[in-house]
C-alpha cells in the first residue's frame, strides 16, 4: 500500500468575513503528482499556506506524516539578496547536510563502542532518510539539476542580487529538487523555463519518488505530469478531485457540465409536466360524465370516487412540484462565467508593423542581428525563442519603447497598438483597478465595472477599487487584458499573455484571440497555445528571426 504524507480533512477558512476555502479534503501519497488549479484570486495560494503551518484554518485539520518535511516554492522565490550562489544552495540543503552528519556521527559512535546495538536503529533510521532524500547521489544530481534548468553558466561566486528574478526562482526551484521533500509544493514552476528547461522538468518529475502539489496553469505539463487535478471552486470554496491528466479532466468537466444541464432541464420539463397534469385534472373533474344507469346513489358514490382519485392526485402533483421548487437547480448555462470580448478599431493596413533588417544591442552583446519580417492582418504570430534572446525586446522595439536603428521597424497609422508585459509593471502601483482604465479613456467608473464584470475579469465589485499594489500576479495579468479591450487596440503585442492565468481565463483569453480581427504577436513558451492559436511561428536563432 503507497504511504499517505498528506492529509487533509473539512478545511475552513475566511478573511474577516470573507469565505475562502470551505470542507476542502484532500490526500497525497508518495509519488502522486497532484495540480491544483482554480480562478486567480480563488485560494489556491492560501491552501498551500495552510498545509505548510504558515497560516491556520477556523475548522479542520491538515495532517502531515510523522518525520515528513514539506517545501514550497512561490512564484517569485523570496532569496536574500546578499549571499552568494553557493551559500544559498549549502543554506537551503542544510537538512541534508545535518542527516549526513548524523550519520557520520553514529559511525563514529560504533567504532568506538563495544555495544553498537544501541546506535543501529538509530543509523538505520538516519541512512533511511538521508537515502530517501538522495544524499548519497546529491553531487551527480545537483550537476543534473543545475544543467536541466539552465543554470550551469551561474558560479558558486555569484551574488544573488545580481540574477535575474527568472534566474531566482530557477536556482530555488533547483535547491528543493535537490533536497527532495517529502511534500513539494511548486507555484507555477513552469514560469521562467524555456522549451528545454520544460522538458528537462516533466522528465525529471515524472520519476520524483515524493509527493508532489502543483499549482500550475501550464497545460501541456499538466498533461504530461499530472496523476491528478484538484479543482478549487469561486463558488463552493471546496475541491473536486479529477483522476488523470488534463484531457481527462477536461472531458470529466465537460461529463459533469452536460449532467448539469440536463438535470436542469430535467427538473424544468417535470416541473411543467405537473403544472399540466393538475390543471388537466382539475379540468378533467369538472367535464367529466357522470354513470347513467337511473341509480341515484350509484350515480353519487361515482361522482365522489372520481373527486377523491382527482384530489389525491392534484395533492401529489402540488406536493412534488412544491419539493422540486424548493430544491430548485440554477441553470448551468446563466453561471457567472468568463468572456473577454474584444473590439478592436478598424485595421485598415494589410501589413501594419514591418521589420526591415532590424538590430538591437546592449554594449558588446547583439541580440538581434538583422530580423526581417511582416505582421499582417489576421495573423496570429507566435515568438518563440530560450530565456534572454530578445523575445521581450523585439515586442519593445515595436512598440518604440527601445529604439530601433535605421527605422528598422515600420508601424502603419491605422495600427493602435496594445502592449502587455509580463508582470504588470508599467501600472502605477498606487492607483486602482478602475482608475487605470480611466487613464486610457475617460469612461465613467460604472461604465468601468460593467466591462470587468461582463468580461469575467473580476468576480468581486471590491477588487476593482483595490490599488495595483494589492492585486496578484493573476489579477495583473487579468488588468492588463482588460487595458488592452478598453483602448481598442487592433495589434496586440503579448508577453507571456498565459503567464499567471487560471484555466477558465486561458481558455477564454484564447477564445477571444481566435476571434480577434486584427494582427497579433504574441512572444511565448506556452506550447498548447502555440499549437492551438499561432498560424505563424517566429523563432530567434541566433540573432537571427526565422519565419516557420
Amino acid at each position: 500500500m503507497t504511504e499517505q504524507v498528506l492529509s487533509v480533512s473539512g478545511l475552513q477558512k475566511y478573511y474577516g468575513a470573507k469565505l475562502i476555502l470551505d470542507d476542502v479534503n484532500l490526500g497525497l501519497s508518495r509519488g502522486e503528482r497532484a495540480v491544483l488549479v482554480g480562478e486567480n484570486g480563488v485560494g489556491k495560494s492560501t491552501l498551500a499556506r495552510l498545509i505548510l503551518g504558515i497560516d491556520t484554518g477556523e475548522r479542520g485539520r491538515v495532517r502531515l506524516a510523522p518525520g515528513n518535511i514539506a517545501a514550497y516554492l512561490p512564484q517569485e522565490a523570496q532569496v536574500d539578496d546578499s549571499l552568494t550562489v553557493g551559500e544559498y544552495v549549502g543554506e537551503q540543503l542544510g537538512q541534508l547536510t545535518s542527516l549526513e552528519d548524523r550519520l557520520r556521527a553514529l559511525e563514529m559512535r560504533m567504532a568506538h563502542d563495544d555495544d553498537i546495538a544501541a546506535v543501529l536503529d538509530d543509523y538505520g533510521q538516519v541512512q533511511s532518510q538521508f537515502e530517501q532524500r538522495g544524499g548519497y547521489t546529491l553531487g551527480a544530481r545537483r550537476e543534473q539539476v543545475f544543467s536541466g534548468l539552465d543554470l550551469s553558466h551561474i558560479g558558486e561566486e555569484r551574488k544573488i542580487m545580481s540574477l535575474s528574478g527568472g534566474e531566482k526562482t530557477r536556482v530555488g526551484l533547483a535547491v528543493l529538487l535537490l533536497l527532495a521533500p517529502d511534500l513539494l509544493i511548486l507555484d507555477e514552476p513552469t514560469n521562467h523555463l524555456d522549451y528545454a528547461g520544460l522538458a528537462w522538468l516533466e522528465d525529471y518529475l515524472l520519476t520524483y519518488p515524493q509527493a508532489l502539489l502543483m499549482i500550475t496553469h501550464d497545460r501541456r505539463f499538466i498533461n504530461r505530469v499530472a496523476t491528478k487535478i484538484l479543482d478549487l471552486s469561486a463558488v463552493t470554496r471546496s475541491l473536486t478531485t479529477y483522476h488523470g491528466n488534463y484531457d481527462d479532466y477536461l472531458a470529466a468537466r465537460d461529463a459533469q457540465y452536460q449532467q448539469e444541464v440536463d438535470a436542469y432541464h430535467s427538473q424544468i420539463n417535470r416541473m411543467k409536466a405537473l403544472r399540466a397534469e393538475m390543471k388537466k385534472e382539475a379540468h378533467g373533474h369538472r367535464k367529466a360524465k357522470r354513470p347513467d344507469d337511473g341509480d341515484k346513489w350509484i350515480k353519487f358514490t361515482a361522482r365522489q370516487q372520481v373527486a377523491r382519485t382527482v384530489s389525491k392526485r392534484v395533492r401529489s402533483a402540488r406536493q412534488e412540484l412544491q419539493s422540486l421548487e424548493a430544491d430548485k437547480l440554477d441553470n448551468p448555462r446563466h453561471v457567472w462565467r468568463i468572456e473577454f470580448v474584444f473590439d478592436p478599431l478598424p485595421l485598415m493596413s494589410m501589413e501594419p508593423v514591418q521589420l526591415r533588417g532590424a538590430r538591437l544591442a546592449f554594449g558588446d552583446r547583439t541580440l538581434i542581428s538583422g530580423a526581417d519580417a511582416i505582421l499582417r492582418r489576421g495573423e496570429r504570430v507566435a515568438l518563440a525563442a530560450p530565456n534572454g534572446c530578445g523575445k521581450t525586446s523585439l515586442l519593445r522595439m515595436i512598440t518604440g519603447e527601445l529604439a530601433a536603428p535605421n527605422g528598422a521597424v515600420t508601424v502603419m497609422p491605422s495600427a493602435r497598438l496594445g502592449y502587455l508585459d509580463q508582470t504588470g509593471e508599467s501600472f502605477d502601483e498606487s492607483r486602482n483597478v478602475v482608475e487605470v482604465l480611466r487613464e486610457i479613456s475617460h469612461d465613467s467608473a460604472d461604465n468601468i465595472l460593467t466591462l470587468l464584470h461582463r468580461s469575467g475579469l473580476f468576480r468581486d465589485a471590491h477588487l476593482a477599487r483595490k490599488s495595483v499594489a494589492e492585486l496578484s500576479l493573476g489579477q495583473r495579468r487579468k488588468l492588463g487584458i482588460a487595458c488592452l479591450i478598453h483602448s481598442r487596440a487592433n495589434v496586440l503585442l503579448l508577453d507571456e499573455p498565459t503567464n499567471h492565468l487560471d484555466l477558465l481565463s486561458l481558455e477564454a483569453l484564447e477564445r477571444a484571440l481566435m476571434r480577434f480581427p486584427g494582427a497579433i504577436l504574441a512572444a511565448t513558451h506556452d506550447r498548447w497555445f502555440i499549437d492551438r492559436i499561432a498560424t505563424t511561428v517566429w523563432r530567434l536563432r541566433d540573432g537571427k528571426l526565422v519565419i516557420e
